[in-house]
C-alpha cells in the first residue's frame, strides 16, 4: 500500500523534484533511525529505578544498563533483558536470573555465588574469574563465554550449552555437568576434580592438562579432544565413554595398574602417567615424548630405544633400567633416580638435570650437548667432565691425561686441544674438528674419527682406531 502511494507520488514529479524527493525521504528515514533505535537498544529508566529501589525487576528492559559496582545480592530479575549490560564488580550473590538474555554482558569482578540462572543464555559474556560457587545454570547457554579462571565449584551446569567457551583455569571441583555441551570448547589447566560429566559431549575440547581426577567420565564422548597430560586418576568410565584408543589405554594403566602388559611400541607420548607401576614391563621403543612422568615407577624396565623427548620426569624411578639408546632430547628431569642404568648411547641433548641420581649409571656415548646439571645431580666425575667439555669450548683447553673413553664428541671443536696421554677409545669423534691437536701418546683405538678434520694435527705414538701406533709426525 505505502510502495503504491510512494510510487504514484514519484512518477507524477518532474525530474528535478524527483531528486529533491529522494533527498527529503532519505532524511526522513534518517531522523526515523536516529529518534528510534535508541528506544529499540537502551534500558528504561522506569525500570533501572524500579529495580534499584525494589531489588526486583521481573521481565524489565535492562538492555546495556549500567549496574557496575550495584548491590543486587538477592535481587529478582528473572526473564529480564540485560543484553550487554554492565554488572563489573557488581554483588550479585544469590541473585535470580532465571531465563534472562545475559548476551554479551559483562560480569567482570562481581559474584554470582548461588545466583539462579537457569535457562539464561549468556552467550558470548564475560565472566573470566567470576566467582559463581554453588550456581544453578541448568540449561542455560554459555556458548563462546569468557569463563577463564573461574570458579564453578559446586554449580550445577546440567544441560548447559558451553560450545567454544573459554574456561582456562577454571575450577569446576565437584560441579554438575550432566548431559552438558563442552565441544569445542578450551578447558586447559581446568580443574574438574570429582565434578559429573556423565553424558557430556567435549568434543574437540582442549583438555591440555586438565585435571579429571575422581571425575565422573560415564557416557562421556572425548573423540578427538586433546588430552595432553590430562589427569584420569581416578575417574570413572563406562560402555559408553567415548575416547580414543590411546586415550583409552592410558586410563586403563592409571586406573587398572595391570602388570606385565604388553607395550612395546606404544604411543603414551602427552600422557599423564603419574604413579603408574611399570617395573619390570618391556617398554621397548614406546614413544613417552611429552609425558608427565610423575614418581612413575620403571625400575628394571626394558626402555631401550624409548623416546622421551620433552617429557617431565618427576621423581621417577628407573633403578637398573635399560635405557640403551634412549631419547632425552628437550626433556626435564628432576630428582629422578637412574642408579644404575644403562643409558649408553642416550640422547641428552639440550636436557635439564636437576638431583637427578646418576650413580653407577653407564654413561658410555652419552649426548650431553646443551645439557645443564645442576650441581645437586650425582654424576661420576668423568662424565660430568665430557658434559663440561662438550658445552664449555674446547678450544686451546688442555686434556693431557683426561679418561674420555667412550665420550660423545661427535662435531665437537677441540682446535688446539692438548690431548697428550689422553683415553679415548671407543670415543665418538664423527666430524669434529682436531685442527693443530696434539695426540701424544693418545688412545683412539677403536674411536669414530669418520669425517673429522685432522689438519695439522700432531700425531706422536698414537693408537688409532684401528690399533696401528703412528710415528711422531705432524699431518
Amino acid at each position: 500500500m505505502h510502495q503504491r502511494i510512494f510510487k504514484g507520488l514519484r512518477d507524477r514529479l518532474p525530474a528535478p523534484n524527483k531528486r529533491t524527493f529522494y533527498s527529503l525521504l532519505f532524511l526522513v528515514s534518517f531522523v526515523a533511525i536516529v529518534l528510534i533505535t535508541p528506544a529499540a537498544i537502551a534500558y528504561s529508566r522506569k525500570d533501572l529505578a524500579q529495580l534499584r529501589d525494589e531489588k526486583a525487576c521481573i521481565g524489565c528492559n535492562l538492555r546495556r544498563a549500567p549496574l557496575g559496582g550495584e548491590d543486587l545480592r538477592g535481587a529478582d530479575i528473572e526473564d529480564a533483558d540485560l543484553f550487554r549490560a554492565d554488572f563489573k564488580g557488581a554483588k550479585l550473590e544469590g541473585v535470580n536470573l532465571l531465563g534472562a538474555d545475559l548476551r554479551r554482558a559483562d560480569f567482570r569482578n562481581s559474584n554470582l555465588g548461588a545466583a539462579t540462572m537457569q535457562n539464561a543464555n549468556l552467550q558470548d559474556a564475560l565472566l573470566p574469574g567470576v566467582y559463581m560457587y554453588r550456581a544453578d545454570l541448568e540449561n542455560a547457554d554459555l556458548s563462546r563465554a569468557d569463563l577463564e579462571r573461574v570458579n564453578l565449584t559446586g554449580a550445577n551446569l546440567t544441560f548447559a550449552n558451553l560450545t567454544e567457551a573459554n574456561i582456562e583455569d577454571g575450577i569446576l571441583k565437584s560441579a554438575n555437568l550432566t548431559e552438558a555441551n563442552l565441544a569445542l570448547t578450551n578447558l586447559s589447566n581446568a580443574n574438574f576434580k570429582s565434578a559429573n560429566l556423565s553424558g557430556a559431549s567435549l568434543v574437540g575440547a582442549n583438555l591440555l592438562r586438565t585435571t579429571l581426577q575422581d571425575t565422573n567420565l560415564q557416557g562421556t564422548h572425548l573423540g578427538g579432544a586433546n588430552l595432553f597430560r590430562t589427569n584420569f586418576k581416578g575417574s570413572q568410565i563406562s560402555s559408553e565413554t567415548v575416547l580414543d584408543s590411546k586415550w583409552l589405554l592410558v586410563w586403563e594403566l592409571v586406573n587398572k595398574r595391570e602388570l606385565g602388559r604388553e607395550l612395546a611400541g606404544v604411543d603414551l607420548s602427552g600422557a599423564n602417567l603419574e604413579g603408574v607401576n611399570f617395573e619390570g614391563s618391556d617398554l621397548e621403543e614406546v614413544n613417552f615424548e611429552g609425558a608427565y612422568l610423575f614418581i612413575t615407577k620403571l625400575r628394571g624396565a626394558n626402555l631401550k630405544r624409548t623416546n622421551f623427548e620433552s617429557a617431565l620426569l618427576v621423581y621417577a624411578d628407573m633403578d637398573n633400567t635399560d635405557l640403551t639408546a634412549a631419547n632425552f632430547i628437550g626433556a626435564e628431569l628432576r630428582h629422578t633416580d637412574l642408579r644404575g642404568a644403562d643409558l649408553t648411547g642416550a640422547y641428552f641433548e639440550n636436557t635439564i638435570l636437576t638431583d637427578v641420581d646418576l650413580r653407577g649409571a653407564n654413561l658410555s656415548l652419552v649426548d650431553f650437548r646443551g645439557a645443564t646439571i645442576n650441581p645437586g645431580t650425582l654424576i661420576e666425575e668423568r662424565s660430568e667432565r665430557v658434559a663440561e667439555l662438550v658445552n664449555e669450548g674446547t678450544e686451546d683447553k688442555d686434556f693431557r691425561d683426561a679418561d674420555l673413553s667412550r665420550a660423545y664428541l661427535a662435531g665437537m671443536d677441540l682446535r688446539g686441544a692438548n690431548l697428550t696421554n689422553a683415553n679415548l677409545e671407543g670415543a665418538n669423534l664423527e666430524g669434529a674438528d682436531l685442527t693443530g691437536a696434539r695426540l701424544i701418546d693418545t688412545n683412539l683405538r677403536d674411536a669414530n674419527i669418520e669425517d673429522a678434520i685432522l689438519e695439522g694435527v700432531f700425531f706422536c705414538r698414537t693408537i688409532m682406531p684401528d690399533g696401528e701406533v703412528t710415528p711422531c709426525d705432524r699431518r
